[in-house]
């Protein structure tokens, strides 16, 4: 199941509100970009963005914010809010958003998304459906129209839509739990990609939709008062890490790294891990590794400020070696170069 943190923007600064009430809100930060940083450095493969504005005002509010937090992250966003043209679509996917969620539009044209699609194609394009006591809501949440969320989807999947975000609005923002029943059923009756939204508010909530087949759950509140921890629920609902048991190892007991550069390929260094330090780097991030000549554990750049970031960590067909790209700050090697092999033999 794939997790989607959300970063909620008001007037350029990432807030919640509770039950869509924007009387009901909480300001987290003001600088939404470095938020956005934070989930990429947690393991997040992909953040959701709302503009909050722009869903009242019908037009792009928050655009300047929304560029700086797409160029601050490599990993891709999808943005809801205000998108009410094939200009707004076409100027948004412009500058990085992978996807546009497409809500109060849907539901007074319908057409518009079967010819978004037709233009832009289905893996670009989201519908959002918000409900109320099962009815969607439009225009920011502030109106109920006259379909039902069911139907809503259903018709949806007729225009050649893929995804869907699917909101209780009775559950956004209460930490009460998810709507796990009403987004199965949606599952399992429209056969779509159907995002779960509103009222996650632990891990196991997560774990339980991901039981029930949902293929994704979006995280808001509960990240921000600090009910979930992204890097954790990442490792155990997004990803299964292959445990350090299933290594095969040297005779140290150790198996080596091969460290290369997320932008450039390039290869930085080769270290080596025990289990304690596999284990640390799964669930800090940063690099961890053995030190032989100093018989401890070391974090890459502790001392420095050199850190290296994880991106991704494979495993060789042998199961004897390990291939992490990462991002590296500052140099990886101890003499000050970039990279460790900067000597030419041929």
């Amino acid at each position: 199941m794939k997790l989607y943190p959300a970063i909620d923007l008001k007037d350029g600064k990432c807030v919640r509100l509770k039950q869509g009430e924007f009387k009901e809100i909480t300001v987290y930060s003001d600088e939404p970009w470095n938020i956005a940083k934070d989930f990429e450095r947690c393991g997040a493969s992909f953040i959701h963005l709302v503009d909050l504005d722009g869903a009242l005002k019908g037009r792009s509010v928050n655009e300047a914010t929304i560029r700086r937090i797409v160029d601050s992250v490599d990993i891709p966003c999808e943005l809801g809010g205000g998108i009410r043209s094939f200009a707004d679509i076409e100027r948004v996917l412009s500058y990085g958003i992978a996807r546009v969620i497409i809500g109060t539009k849907a539901v007074s044209d319908p057409g518009f998304v079967k010819e978004a699609i037709q233009r832009f194609g289905a893996n670009h394009i989201v519908v959002g459906v918000d409900a109320r006591d099962g009815m969607v809501a439009v225009e920011g949440w502030g109106q109920l129209s006259d379909k039902t969320a069911t139907s809503m989807c259903r018709a949806m999947k007729e225009m050649g839509v893929k995804h869907i975000v699917y909101t209780d609005i009775s559950k956004d923002g209460m930490l009460a739990g998810p709507n796990i029943e009403m987004t199965k059923k949606l599952t399992e009756e429209t056969g779509l990609d159907v995002i779960a939204s509103g009222g996650v508010s632990s891990i196991k909530d997560l774990i339980a939709l991901k039981n029930a087949g949902i293929s994704g759950a979006i995280m808001g509140k509960a990240i921000y008062e600090k009910k979930i921890d992204v890097r954790q629920a990442v490792l155990e609902v997004e990803k299964e890490p292959i445990p350090f048991s299933e290594f095969k190892l040297n005779s140290d007991g150790m198996i080596p790294v091969v460290v290369q550069e997320e932008d450039t390929n390039e290869v930085l260094m080769v270290a080596y891990m025990n289990e304690e330090a596999y284990n640390l780097t799964l669930n800090t991030g940063m690099m961890t590794y053995y030190s032989r000549s100093r018989n401890e554990i070391w974090v890459k750049g502790l001392t420095s400020g050199h850190m290296q970031y994880v991106k991704s960590l494979k495993l060789d067909c042998d199961s004897d070696t390990i291939l992490a790209t990462v991002k590296q700050v500052g140099a990886a090697c101890h003499t000050g170069a970039h990279s460790c092999f900067f000597r030419t033999i041929i």
